[in-house]
């Protein structure tokens, strides 16, 4: 019996070493490894790390809210091995994926780890070009190392992705309106956007929430599309420069019919959402006849550029897609305004921009998300930590970060979860005991692990805010 068991023992070590190796590599921890330990130096000099085959992960992840940071974050876990992969949304999944913003997005990096080539390609499609006109008068094209990209369309090759590795995604689903969830969860992550603490009682104190309203600032954007001259794709950055009165532009010639589509589902919505308002008595500033007429145009002026594109009518193929972000003041307002007169505009909205930063990002134990969601841990990340600038320069990339951080925490645990389960097998033979021990710290570890490199990437995002949202404001 003691033979059979010792026999089983050395296939579990074996295993957990191997596990480990992998753990230290997805952390980025091997060189330090290996620079305290040369003697396992030697061991790896044949590759041996790369060449241990793929192990299932034992670790049940849900994610909730299915934007850019939660799709990237069900894609890549599926793609890692994780045993069960579900995420949610309380939206449908056109509406998930109807995100009409520009994205100056550096982060596609996280996305080639995180999403099969299929998505990863239909991103790099849009690499950025950026046009450029020079004081001599002479153009040229700097190839960036960003991808432009409109949001919904990302989300819905990540999306895609994490169908193909086989993640379950259910939409209109709320699971914070959930009385009870019986199937009990290793990891819970929320990217639930900027009013996450909101969804729980007591999320919002757990989070340590810190604001300050006195610097918050109102924005305004409009989108402009219009049958485009251009026969290749274009992209290029204008705007005015200068405190309260900056704006920033993003156009760009696409031949994708996929985002007129984006933008139509925007447009209803919008409509659909005033008519519902003015139904329960809200005043929002616009009669119906207003806001039907103006419904009509947009709707009208959407179709017209589709059929000049399908009809070949335009160079290329192509339509111009023009997007301008700008804090709301009598200056910006007049831009706006000779915007809308031209005629091309076919979304215009507005948002407030809040500064706000979360001290804390994961909890475990006997806290109420953790109960309700019924998770050994729950995880924030994006948004839901800290919102976005007025200028976009990060908001994507930090959802994206998160959704690395939450793949990254899934295959530490589920690895983790692998040894505990088997070296519970065996029983507290051979020392067996205190490994187990040295495990659940070494879970408890990278929870924080987590929580610290979140801190960092939330405050720069915060820093970034800060300054845009001083910059939009008058002097006080």
């Amino acid at each position: 019996f003691l033979e059979e068991k010792n026999g089983q023992l050395d296939l579990i070590c074996l295993d957990a070493k191997e596990r480990l190796y992998i753990l230290l590599k997805e952390y980025g921890w091997l060189q330090e490894f290996f620079r305290l330990y040369p003697l396992h130096f030697y061991e790896n000099s044949f590759a041996f790390v790369d060449r241990i085959p793929k192990k299932k992960l034992r670790v049940k992840v849900k994610v909730v809210g299915l934007g850019i940071g939660g799709s990237m974050a069900v894609s890549g876990l599926a793609k890692a091995g994780v045993d069960t992969v579900i995420g949610y949304d309380k939206r449908n999944q056109a509406s998930v994926t109807s995100r009409y913003q520009n994205a100056s997005w550096r982060a596609y990096d996280v996305a080639q780890k995180l999403l099969d080539e299929q998505a990863y390609d239909e991103l790099m499609a849009y690499r950025q070009k950026i046009n450029v006109k020079y004081d001599d008068g002479t153009t040229g094209v700097m190839i960036s190392d960003r991808v432009q990209i409109i949001l919904g369309g990302a989300i819905g090759s990540a999306l895609g992705s994490a169908e193909r590795y086989g993640a379950k995604l259910e939409f209109e689903k709320d699971l914070s309106q959930e009385d009870t969830i019986e199937d009990k969860s290793d990891i819970v992550a929320l990217f639930a956007g900027a009013h996450t603490c909101k969804l729980f009682d007591d999320l919002e104190t757990d989070m340590h929430i810190y604001e300050w309203p006195e610097v918050q600032s109102d924005c305004k954007m409009w989108l402009k599309i219009k049958p485009s001259e251009k026969e290749e794709a274009y992209s290029a950055r204008s705007g005015e420069v200068g405190a309260e009165n900056w704006h920033y532009t993003i156009e760009s010639a696409r031949a994708t019919l996929e985002d007129i589509a984006r933008v139509k589902n925007n447009v209803e919505r919008q409509y659909q959402g005033n008519l519902k308002k003015l139904k329960n008595g809200t005043d929002i500033g616009i009669s119906e006849e207003e806001i039907t007429k103006k419904y009509t145009y947009q709707m009208d002026q959407l179709n017209k550029v589709q059929s000049s594109v399908e009809g070949g009518e335009t160079p290329g193929g192509r339509f111009d897609y023009i997007f301008t972000n700008a804090p709301t003041n009598e200056h910006n307002l007049s831009k706006r305004e000779e915007a809308i007169a031209d005629g091309t505009v076919v979304l215009d909205g507005g948002y407030l921009v809040e500064l706000k930063l979360a001290a804390n990002s994961s909890f475990e134990g006997n806290k109420k998300v953790t109960k309700h969601l019924n998770s050994e841990i729950v995880v924030c990340g994006g948004d839901a930590c800290v919102p976005p600038n007025p200028q976009a320069a990060y908001g994507a990339t930090l959802a994206c970060e998160s959704a690395e951080k939450v793949v990254q925490l899934a295959i530490g645990y589920g690895h983790l979860n692998a040894i505990l389960a088997d070296l519970e097998e065996i029983g507290t033979m051979n020392g067996s005991g205190q490994w187990k021990e040295s495990l659940v710290e070494l879970k408890s570890l990278l929870k924080l692990y987590y929580e610290a490199r979140g801190r960092s990437e939330n405050y720069f995002q915060w820093i970034q805010t800060l300054l845009c949202n001083l910059y939009s404001l008058p002097p006080f």
